[in-house]
């Protein structure tokens, strides 16, 4: 089957003042921190959107102009470039997710909110959920796009295992470690796998139509691979079990997975709602890991149009 006609409709924006959002830097415990909010405070209550791996605010700017046309559907919102991602440093050699919680959640509290939904993708969606269990006083809704992170935990406790087990998300972990592993030459190969427009290659199981993909989608990956911060991410994984630490979210909770996704699969979603009984969660067919990019236009509706932002 080709792919539908709405796949992939927009180019990332890298404009921040193009979207309405104030450019702004701070100091944190891993270094000078980058992130965009709404340029004025309405209220007590924001929305923030955290990345993934590889990514960095741009991700969520087909979805924010889908909000945009829609009207004031989000209210205040706050995009962060996580440490180590994006313009965001990470100094340290860590990056846990309690402390990295933690920093969202003081920056939250410093921009004068005292509550906060969270929009996740990916390693977002993970830290998403951890700091909904942590901070369940100040968290108040959890939206996920491909973050239930069940797999990759799996995957980063028994790596030898999942091989068998889980091969994709196995196979994704273990090209991170060489990329890390091979440093700076690893990095130029993949760098020039974009340049000669051959990337696509490497996203199968991650977008459903690789060849599809919009231009400024493939360069922001190109620039945003971090094989150092994904292997410090996935540190995360070692020891913890989302069994206990996400039954004890009880706020309003949805999650938005893709049918060919290989790293987030569907068995996660169904792992979710065995943890989070809770939570409403949706399929969407023509797309893989990347559903709010892939077709925001279904994972805006998902995620937003089924209740009023909170």
């Amino acid at each position: 089957m080709g792919k539908p006609d709405e796949y992939f409709p927009f180019e990332l924006q890298t404009d921040s003042g193009a979207i309405g959002l104030v450019d702004e830097f701070c100091d944190g415990p891993f270094g000078r921190l980058h992130y965009l909010r709404s340029p004025d405070r309405d209220g007590t209550h924001v929305t923030v959107f955290l990345h993934g791996v590889a990514n960095d605010w741009t991700t969520w700017t087909p979805v924010l102009r889908i909000a945009a046309a829609r009207g004031p559907t989000l209210g205040d919102v706050l995009l962060i470039d996580l440490p180590g991602f994006g313009e965001s440093e990470n100094l340290k050699d860590h990056l846990e997710s309690r402390e990295v919680g933690n920093l969202v959640v003081g920056l939250v509290e410093r921009l004068g909110y005292r509550t906060l939904g969270i929009v996740g993708h990916s390693m977002g969606g993970f830290l998403a959920l951890d700091m909904a269990s942590k901070h369940p006083d100040i968290v108040t809704s959890v939206r996920l796009v491909a973050g239930a992170y069940f797999s990759v935990i799996r995957t980063v406790q028994n790596p030898w295992s999942s091989l068998l087990a889980r091969r994709t998300v196995a196979a994704a972990y273990f090209s991170q470690s060489a990329l890390a592993m091979l440093g700076p030459a690893g990095l130029r190969a993949f760098a020039l796998l974009g340049r000669v427009r051959l990337l696509p290659l490497t996203l199968r199981g991650t977008l459903a139509y690789p060849w599809h993909a919009d231009r400024t989608f493939l360069d922001r990956l190109a620039l945003g691979m971090r094989p150092r911060s994904f292997l410090l991410a996935a540190q995360n994984g070692v020891g913890y079990r989302p069994d206990v630490e996400w039954r004890r979210i009880h706020c309003p909770l949805i999650a938005v997975f893709g049918v060919k996704d290989k790293l987030v699969p569907v068995e996660d979603m169904v792992a979710l709602r065995r943890v989070c009984e809770h939570a409403e969660t949706h399929l969407i067919d023509s797309c893989a890991h990347f559903p709010h990019v892939e077709m925001p236009e279904l994972a805006f509706k998902y995620l937003f149009g089924t209740r009023e932002a909170g």
